[in-house]
């Protein structure tokens, strides 16, 4: 008797959710492959449409998240291979049962692409804002550093129509987790997208 392991339920169960859902929505929300430096915007919003980076500072006496301290915690969370991947939150048009409606997704998905690494990879995803308002990436229940945490305001800035921001950082525990904005209601718009951490050890 075959036994799923957790990888095969937690696949299994995702796809479930999202099946009816899935290649149902249609939109302009292609974009290139390149994006800006880690941690920081990039697009029509900066002054010359270059780079803008964003420092959150603390009390005084306190850890940044641009201080040795970090950087060699984030060394030691991981070091494999490089994943890189990209969302665009566009609106689109999206059918659930012969129903069409406009709603925002991350490409043109509902629930968003399937993010999948491995324990210890390096995670490199840009997010491509293409909506009308300000947006932000936050990877739910992740353990990862301050500046990656996708909280506006407090983390970084929002990112502006037309502007693009790129989240680095080393996945260091296994496990199924979830991607979404953190600027208001937009999750229940659709912003959301599942991100998978498999185990090596695991068969």
């Amino acid at each position: 008797m075959h036994t799923p392991t957790r990888r095969t339920l937690l696949s299994a169960s995702i796809m479930a959710a999202g099946s009816g859902l899935l290649g149902a929505c249609s939109g302009s929300g292609s974009s290139s492959e390149t994006g800006p430096h880690p941690g920081t915007v990039q697009g029509s919003g900066t002054a010359d449409g270059g780079h803008r980076p964003f420092v959150p500072k603390g009390p005084e006496g306190y850890v940044n998240p641009s201080d040795p301290e970090v950087l060699a915690a984030e060394r030691k969370r991981g070091t494999g291979p490089v994943r890189t991947f990209r969302l665009t939150a566009a609106e689109t048009t999206c059918d659930v049962g012969g129903r069409s409606f406009r709603t925002w997704t991350y490409s043109d998905r509902l629930p968003g692409r399937e993010i999948r690494v491995t324990q210890g990879d390096i995670l490199d995803l840009t997010l491509a804002n293409r909506l009308p308002v300000a947006t932000t990436l936050h990877s739910h229940g992740v353990r990862l550093r301050c500046d990656m945490d996708g909280v506006p305001g407090l983390t970084q800035p929002g990112i502006k129509p037309g502007e693009e921001f790129r989240y680095r950082f080393a996945v260091s525990y296994p496990g199924t987790y979830l991607l979404h904005s953190h600027e208001g209601m937009q999750p229940d718009r659709g912003l959301y997208a599942p991100l998978i951490v498999d185990d090596p050890k695991e068969p």
